[in-house]
């Protein structure tokens, strides 16, 4: 009896069959390499890819299992599918044994090798008993190189190897474990496979041979076995297709035999197994609609074939467990590959499981309920002995002589009948059918199917006598019925809950059950639900339900007078917001002030008889504070009865300390009963008070009605903000908008005390306000005082005290290095004695916005020595700069000065650099233009430098800081030049009056530049100095050619053309030089006329 099991899926039949492979050879205790190899193919890398293989280790002292009885074909078997068979050939029987054997090619002792492994294979071979599993012989190399195929000694120790092993040559492998074994391991797993792949087709034929001589009238049995088989051995193959195949035959063969009350319980059982296969199978393939399709009709098939009417109770159970499986294949499906639907999917099946399950429990109980005594003859007892699935084990012992056969088949019965009334937990098995259909609903967003499975699952903890959670699975769904407007579920949930509430004597949830009873009881049932509150209130029992039994309420009864919540010196809190009581509330603030806080309290009652309450209080909480104020102790105007609404106003005096602070009516409280009783106290909280009917009608999709109840019309306000009292501060703020960019821009606060007393902890607060972005925060800089230290936002200024008309100003200066208009609140707060000499906060909030332009728009222009525009500079070539400034300020500009800040590469011409633009004033739109000559003196990419100009506000006093305005110089590519050529000539000429001329030329190079120099003459000058000459220039160093001209013409002249030819370079430096003379070389220049002496003109 202990050892029997009801009907379950055997675990042999719920794997997934895999090729058997034994290895044999492998020391995996004391061989390190052995060790290596075994875990090479339980490796997990790359097992997507590889063939699925069970291996297991066959030692010495294993022994296969015996082999069947060579039977005359064809026999009437004595059952259908033997239980061992599966699991033979899972476990036991393997489809290829590996022989692995230590032996390298060029072993010395290679004689000896081969009488070894050929006893080893000898003896697996005997040890087989005439099986046809395959034996394969893989040698293990530890040595390298490996041998080729085409090495001759190789292949001679092979084929001697191979003949005294009587061995195939293609069962003959080496493994390297030198090398890579992990990839070795995988080419000898392909092959083991093949090896497998052709044993299991074998068995396959040999099964056939036997199948096509069997009758379909004769031996049913024999043929439903054989197709298991062969579906098996297919699906050892990994065959799918054919394994289905197979299968679905044998299942409609099983359909053809005929069923008796002695056989339908193994019919039934073999049906299951197969089809559990089938399905498995259909699912794997993602065929799961065929699988659907197929478990359909198998119900149909087998749900009225109920067998023996005292066994009706396994029927069912049979039932539920074959739904139970369909489900479990069906969910691990769905998380695969198949996507289910609210209309189909796993919790369907799972559900219909607890149908069968509650069937089976409902005809236990009617065929078994007085069945209390277990047979003498223990017919379970050989439980465990049976030789084929399905069978009885009482069947066994009619094989026994001078026993009857009808009392061992009654005894049988009365066993499972037994078993049955005493062992089988019906409830635990329903419960955990409903968790998982609930489960799959869930996910499925299915809340209407779970929440009534939540339902029938409470009724089964409550008919197990689990209350406590019957209770909180009842309480859980009575909200959710009950906010959907669903009054008759709620109804039933109500009487279900106070039940269970009663039998665990939980005063809590039993108090707020009867209050919501309230709502749905009338005549009696009402005035016991009034009855039992007043009960509790007196400290008192309160009146069992008629429905109990005495055995239940003699043990509720002893666990009231325990419960601890009964005991004097405590109050029972009922949080109202999870209960649909016949009382509801609303509160309205009125005002909020620092004078006084005011609302109304409305409050609905719809009792069926007055109720007499004795407190009314409300919960008013702030951030540090909390207010527990009295509406109404006046029990005369404390009595409800039938649908009306009551009005309550209440008014106190907040904290000074809470202004600004979010004030809440946090709770209303309602108190049934007074000290010494059992005060329950009714708690309304405001602030999670929900539309109940807006929601219903959302969740309902139904239309709202016009309701002509003032309370429906109320609207709700629970919190407001504690505003200070209006300050009388006289403000002025000053400054000058918009403000420049990068100025330090002047903001005046002028604060006058028109109060009728002094003020004190006067204080001024600037802020950004919210709305502003975090960039704008970051390029904001204040100061109280331009040479003073930043500070950080928000700031406050401090002004102390102020007489009554006393006048403060305060300054600050406002930087900003952004375009974004900055908004700031500035809020002045002080204190100051009310008329009860109580200090009370003044607050006054202004908003100051400033706007910010740009002061100038700079361009830079770079030209040559003869103001013409470049796009490209040579070291050591003087270059022009001439930043150009426009004024967009709509204030009159002073610029104070200007600089360059060039960079490490560049510097300033021998000229020197003076601004032309300090302290000139430029009005808006006007343009003033900087220039600066430089050298660069370094090949480099980076900017030349940075021009800064230092600027004011005309209007502004001269002591101001100043603002400024900084550009970096635009990039310029400089380049490197061999040769340059420079002069140095006067600014202007005087008519008939000599002036020197010199040409510096420049020999940049690592080369010696031999050079023809000559003068091209022109009318305007006589000149003297050569006129052709031929010049060498050393590297790096320059050579200066003197001439001395003598005008002869007023007015613009063209100077003397000189040409340069280098014989020493490429014809392409003429080019160069070229390009170069006409570059740097002025060609013209201002002859002015002669100066005549103040006294020879004097006499003229």
């Amino acid at each position: 009896m202990a050892d029997y099991r009801e009907f379950d899926f055997p675990p042999e039949l719920c794997c997934s069959p895999s090729p058997l492979i034994a290895v044999a050879g492998l020391d995996t205790v004391n061989n390190a390499v052995h060790r290596s190899i075994w875990d090479a193919f339980h490796s997990p890398v790359g097992r997507e890819s590889r063939a699925v293989l069970n291996f297991f280790h066959l030692t010495s002292e294993y022994r296969f299992p015996a082999t069947s009885e060579k039977r005359v074909m064809p026999y009437i078997p004595k059952g259908v599918l033997k239980k061992n068979w599966i699991e033979k050939h899972l476990r036991y029987d393997p489809a290829v044994v590996v022989i692995f054997y230590d032996c390298d090619w060029d072993d010395e002792s290679w004689t000896e090798k081969i009488s070894e492994c050929s006893s080893r294979v000898q003896s697996i071979r005997l040890s087989l008993e005439g099986r046809k599993s395959r034996i394969v012989v893989v040698l293990i190399q530890k040595r390298m190189p490996i041998p080729t195929v085409d090495d001759a000694v190789t292949n001679v120790r092979a084929a001697s190897l191979c003949e005294a092993c009587t061995l195939n040559p293609k069962a003959l492998f080496m493994l390297p474990v030198v090398d890579n074994i992990h990839g070795y391991a995988i080419r000898l797993e392909n092959a083991f496979y093949d090896l497998a792949q052709n044993y299991y087709q074998q068995q396959i034929r040999a099964v056939k041979l036997k199948l096509e001589n069997l009758s379909k009238t004769s031996h049913q049995y024999l043929i439903v076995r054989y197709t298991f088989k062969i579906g098996f051995y297919n699906e050892l193959k990994q065959d799918h297709h054919n394994a289905h195949k197979h299968y679905h035959q044998c299942y409609m063969s099983l359909l053809e035999i005929r069923t008796f009350d002695t056989n339908i319980y193994e019919v039934k059982v073999i049906a299951a197994y197969i089809v559990y296969k089938i399905s498995r199978l259909l699912f794997a393939m993602k065929r799961a609609r065929d699988a659907l399709t197929q478990f359909n009709s198998y119900i149909n098939e087998f749900k009225l074939k109920t067998g023996p009417p005292e066994l009706l109770f396994e029927h069912y159970g049979w039932l539920s467990k074959q739904f139970s499986m369909f489900a479990s294949l069906f969910d691990d499906t769905t998380a695969e590959s198949f996507t289910a639907t609210q209309a189909l999917n796993p919790g369907f099946f799972f559900k219909e499981a607890a149908e069968y399950a509650k069937k089976r429990k409902i005809s236990a109980y009617e065929i078994c309920q007085g069945v209390n005594v277990y047979p003498a003859s223990n017919p379970l007892s050989e439980w465990n002995n049976i030789e084929f699935y399905g069978q009885r084990p009482w069947r066994l012992m009619k094989t026994l002589s001078n026993v009857d056969y009808d009392t061992v088949e009654a005894d049988g019965i009365q066993a499972l009948r037994y078993f049955e009334n005493t062992k089988v937990d019906h409830s635990k098995s329903i419960i955990n059918l409903l968790g998982n259909a609930m489960k799959q609903f869930k996910n499925y967003k299915c809340p209407r199917m779970r929440n009534l499975l939540a339902v029938q699952m409470a009724d089964e903890y409550y008919n197990a006598k689990d209350y406590s959670k019957a209770l909180t699975l009842w309480s859980h769904m009575l909200w959710d019925y009950r906010d959907e407007g669903w009054i008759a579920i709620a109804y039933e949930l109500v009487n279900k809950c106070l039940k269970c509430a009663y039998l665990t004597a939980s005063v809590q949830n039993y108090v707020e059950l009867n209050l919501e009873a309230l709502k749905y009881y009338q005549n009696s049932d009402l005035q016991k639900a009034l009855n039992n509150i007043g009960a509790i209130i007196q400290r008192q029992i309160p009146e069992p339900d008629k429905e109990l039994s005495d055995y239940e309420k003699n043990i509720a009864t002893e666990m009231w007078q325990k419960c601890d919540a009964m005991k004097p010196k405590s109050i029972l809190e009922v949080d109202m917001s999870v209960t649909n009581s016949t009382v509801d509330t609303k509160v309205v603030l009125k005002e909020v002030s620092c004078d006084g806080i005011e609302f109304d309290i409305f409050l609905k009652a719809n009792f069926p008889v007055f109720v007499q309450f004795y407190k009314l209080t409300a919960c008013v909480t702030c951030i540090d504070n909390s207010y527990d104020v009295e509406v109404c102790t006046n029990k005369n105007e404390l009595v409800y009865g039938k649908s009306k609404t009551y009005k309550y106003t209440c008014k106190f005096v907040p904290s000074p300390n809470d202004v600004g602070k979010e004030i809440t009516v946090n709770s209303i409280q309602l108190q049934l009963g007074n000290e010494p009783e059992f005060p329950i106290v009714l708690k309304f909280y405001c602030s999670t008070k929900k539309t109940k009917n807006f929601e219903r009608e959302i969740n309902n999709f139904s239309l709202s009605k016009t309701s002509d109840d003032e309370y429906d019309r109320l609207k709700q306000i629970t919190s407001a903000t504690l505003k200070p009292r209006s300050s009388k501060l006289g403000m002025e703020i000053k400054h000058d908008n918009p403000a420049l960019l990068l100025e330090w821009y002047k903001v005046s606060v002028c604060l006058t005390n028109l109060e009728n007393q002094p003020v004190s902890d006067v204080c001024l607060n600037l802020s950004l306000d919210r709305s502003n972005n975090e960039k704008v925060e970051l390029t904001t800089e204040i100061c109280e005082d331009t040479n003073s230290n930043l500070l950080s936002l928000p700031v406050d200024f401090k002004l102390d005290r102020m007489l009554v008309g006393e006048q403060k100003t305060q300054y600050f200066y406002i930087r900003s290095s952004s375009l974004e208009t900055r908004c700031f609140q500035l809020m002045i707060s002080y204190m100051m004695k009310d008329d009860n000499e109580t200090m009370i906060a003044c607050v006054k909030d202004v908003e100051i916005v400033i706007d910010v332009v740009v002061v100038f728009d700079i361009s830079v222009t770079y030209m040559s020595s003869k103001f013409e525009p470049v796009t490209k500079v040579y070291m050591g070539e003087p270059l022009i700069v001439m930043p150009s400034i426009k004024c967009l300020s709509p204030w009159p500009i002073f610029i104070e000065n200007t600089s360059f800040q060039l960079a490490e590469h560049v510097s300033v011409s021998s000229g020197g650099y003076q601004s032309v633009l300090n302290e000139v004033v430029l009005e808006s739109d006007e343009v003033a233009t900087e220039v600066i000559c430089i050298l660069p003196s370094e090949l480099s990419e980076n900017s030349l430098g940075r021009f800064t100009v230092n600027w004011k506000r005309s209007n502004l006093e001269s002591k101001s800081n100043s603002g400024y305005s900084s550009l970096e110089l635009p990039k310029l590519a400089i380049e490197k030049s061999t040769f340059l050529v420079d002069m140095k000539i006067p600014a202007h000429g005087w008519l008939h009056t000599p002036m020197s001329v010199v040409y510096l030329l420049h020999n940049n190079s690592e080369s010696l530049l031999t050079l023809d120099v000559s003068m091209e003459a022109n009318e305007a000058f006589m000149m003297a100095g050569h006129k052709d000459l031929n010049v060498t220039v050393l590297p790096e160093s320059t050579y200066e050619l003197h001439y001395n001209l003598y005008p002869l013409v007023v007015g613009v002249s063209t100077l003397p053309k000189m040409h340069i030819s280098c014989t020493s370079e490429p014809n392409d430096f003429k080019n160069i030089l070229n390009d170069m003379l006409v570059r740097s070389l002025q060609t013209q220049i201002y002859i002015m006329p002669k100066h005549v002496p103040t006294n020879i003109a004097a006499d003229v």
